[in-house]
């Protein structure tokens, strides 16, 4: 556990081979991801007309980007690339996933505020022929 807050195990170019545990945990987030973005483009096609439908597309370009990145990063440390199998690109990665989700987010909280929005203007037409 020392060794996760150590400058140079974030820092090293030449970081060696993933772990055991390392590579299921690895695995298991790629399948995890794969599973989500079957799902999400399966919720984008059936619901185009949906509210959530933007939050369906941002939410299957965030897994099918972060699958191909990880595939990536996954194949960088196999084969021990010393530039690109650095740990640096796991923590940057792990951030642009948070600050990706963090604007996915901010779209997800003015939903209920577009639903009063409509139902406004749902009343509102109705008074007029």
């Amino acid at each position: 556990m020392d060794k996760l807050f150590s400058f140079t195990y974030w820092t090293s170019l030449r970081p060696g081979s993933l772990t055991l545990g390392e590579q299921r945990y690895f695995f298991i987030f790629i399948v995890i991801l794969a599973i989500l973005t079957f799902v999400f483009i399966l919720l984008k096609t059936r619901h185009k007309k949906s509210l959530f439908n933007r939050i369906w597309r941002k939410l299957s370009s965030f897994s099918l980007t972060n699958l191909i990145i990880s595939l990536f990063l996954l194949f960088f440390t196999y084969e021990s690339i010393p530039f690109l199998s650095g740990r640096f690109w796991l923590l940057f990665w792990n951030l642009s996933m948070i600050i990706w989700l963090f604007f996915i987010s901010k779209v997800l909280i003015k939903i209920p505020k577009i639903k009063q929005e409509i139902k406004k203007e749902q009343e509102f037409k109705k008074y007029i022929p």
